[in-house]
């Protein structure tokens, strides 16, 4: 739950230029109403955690989007040229620090939030969070293998046809092998899924008893956002560091494969990711 919380800013104005202007607007809203299906606040958590957002946000504008630009710009005369995995996992790996700024950022809102929980709202919590597992399941484990290959296969085609275009009868196939070849194991991701909301459940429960003071309750959530973005399980870490490895070869696979038509529509998408990051800056970020 805090972990989706942060990805939340990161990833709605990455999921599709046309809803970015909109979507990275109403974050705090967004995040608001999510947070309150989790927890079913009442009216002085809404009043605090409201704030709360809008003042990340507000940090979020001023200090992460040029950066984010200035990304973007230099990923488009990449965009252009063959790559490599390795290429490839640099980039990502550059995004790192970005979403650790958002987590150390969030760190005394979450809190604050988690010490003024309610008994009855860890048992809204467990109810919702059994919701979300009950949704997982369906979506990655109650197909047969064939059709759990079928659908992930489909949702990769699509994500790589938002940024490429329509591809290729042999740029599908190429997706689909490396997809039936990956080492992605739904049965352990499912185990940490559950390891991450026992966690969450765990951690706010203490944090909620009280008794810790502001530092040490602090401390308390920024080790729970470490273990959500980095699980301290060391083979479910070995497996996820094998399937990141995967998928940057698989990306420079089919990027190396793509026409020039191809990787010129990849270089528009993320010139239009990079002007709408900046006609989102305040206006004074913007102008430097």
């Amino acid at each position: 739950m805090i972990g989706g919380l942060l990805c939340l800013i990161f990833t709605v104005y990455l999921a599709g230029c046309s809803m970015v202007r909109l979507g990275y607007g109403q974050l705090p809203d967004l995040g608001y109403w999510w947070v309150d299906s989790y927890l079913d606040l009442g009216d002085a958590q809404s009043v605090a955690l409201r704030n709360d957002l809008t003042q990340l946000h507000d940090w979020h504008r001023s200090q992460e989007l040029p950066t984010l630009a200035q990304t973007l710009a230099q990923l488009q005369a990449l965009a252009l040229q063959d790559t490599t995995p390795a290429a490839v996992c640099r980039v990502v790996d550059d995004l790192r620090p970005r979403l650790q700024a958002l987590a150390d950022q969030s760190t005394p809102a979450l809190t604050r939030l988690a010490v003024s929980l309610k008994p009855d709202q860890f048992i809204h919590l467990r109810h919702q969070l059994a919701k979300r597992q009950q949704t997982w399941r369906e979506d990655w484990l109650s197909d047969d293998i064939a059709e759990r290959l079928a659908k992930r296969s489909k949702r990769l085609i699509d994500r790589s046809e938002m940024f490429y275009g329509r591809l290729s009868d042999p740029q599908r196939a190429l997706l689909r092998s490396r997809v039936a070849a990956s080492g992605f194991d739904p049965g352990l991701m499912q185990t940490d899924l559950l390891r991450r909301h026992q966690d969450v459940l765990q951690t706010t429960q203490i944090l909620a008893q009280g008794g810790l003071s502001e530092a040490q309750a602090q401390a308390q959530t920024r080790q729970l956002l470490a273990r959500l973005m980095r699980s301290p399980d060391a083979a479910y870490r070995q497996r996820m560091d094998l399937v990141n490895q995967e998928n940057c070869q698989t990306f420079a696979a089919l990027h190396n494969s793509t026409t020039p038509a191809q990787r010129q529509r990849l270089a528009d998408s993320l010139k239009s990711y990079e002007l709408d990051a900046r006609a989102l800056m305040p206006t004074l970020t913007a102008a430097r």
